[in-house]
């Protein structure tokens, strides 16, 4: 992989910074915040006095010639790097909505997913695909509470209530900005990693710290959670479609990759 073929742009508050030695974007699809690390020069300090946190930011990420993958969200913290004259800027992503907006609310003999575009469209949010459960509570309570909480609420009690499988439901913000809930995917092209063909390495989930088998590819800007991919291990004699659970692109001055995890989710609640 040609390292020089990746372009890298940072915005923050209208400022465009395009040297940025290191970066790490990740998404989960457990975890409705993305999340973005940054490395920046700055030898005399001037990024570090300028930026504060809560400022606006995006990420462009891509190959050249190519139309850039765009990562937007907030800076939330700037600490000064463990080298000389860098600093380290932590984002988390458009979704911060969810988890600012609060709901004070009660419903009763209303469905699941009636309760979720309600709150959804509480956050200014445009509202994607929402599942239906085939389910009634006679009851639901949302005592401020954000919006991802109720979704989580929600789910939790079609497991306990109604015994309804609910291990693959999330709440999920997809590329194109909406709101989705449920058993869904992201509506995309399904990449094919193979080996001899963009496959650098496959670790089992056995072997894995959070469960998950993790793949190890040249940088994939545009694929985030909830995506449908193709894995070709002919080594492990894996053969199939999976839905990444973690998404992981990386650039560092020497390697640039996209890590995707896959796997069963089991004992969510």
């Amino acid at each position: 992989m040609n390292i020089t073929g990746i372009r890298t742009r940072l915005i923050i508050d209208g400022l465009e910074y395009l040297k940025v030695p290191e970066m790490e974007i990740e998404y989960r699809r457990h975890e409705h915040l993305s999340a973005a690390r940054i490395t920046l020069p700055d030898p005399r300090g001037e990024v570090f006095q300028s930026v504060t946190s809560g400022a606006g930011m995006e990420i462009h990420l891509g190959y050249r010639d190519h139309d850039a993958d765009v990562w937007s969200g907030t800076v939330r913290q700037i600490n000064p790097d463990r080298k000389k004259d860098q600093i380290r800027l932590t984002g988390i992503g458009m979704e911060l909505p969810l988890s600012s907006t609060t709901i004070l609310q009660s419903w009763k003999n209303e469905t699941p997913e009636a309760i979720i575009r309600f709150c959804v469209g509480q956050t200014g949010m445009a509202i994607g695909r929402i599942d239906a459960t085939g389910i009634i509570f006679p009851r639901f309570t949302a005592s401020s509470i954000p919006v991802w909480q109720v979704a989580r609420q929600c789910e939790h009690t079609c497991f306990r209530a109604f015994g309804k499988d609910m291990n693959t439901w999330d709440m999920w913000v997809g590329k194109d900005g909406a709101v989705n809930w449920g058993d869904s995917d992201e509506i995309a092209d399904t990449p094919v990693i193979a080996t001899a063909a963009g496959l650098i390495s496959h670790l089992p989930a056995a072997g894995s710290k959070n469960g998950l088998a993790r793949v190890e590819t040249f940088l994939m800007p545009g694929f985030r959670r909830c995506g449908k991919f193709c894995l070709h291990d002919a080594d492990r004699g894996i053969n199939g479609v999976f839905r990444a659970r973690i998404v992981r692109h990386v650039v560092k001055p020497n390697k640039v990759r996209t890590y995707i995890y896959y796997g069963d989710i089991y004992e969510k609640f």
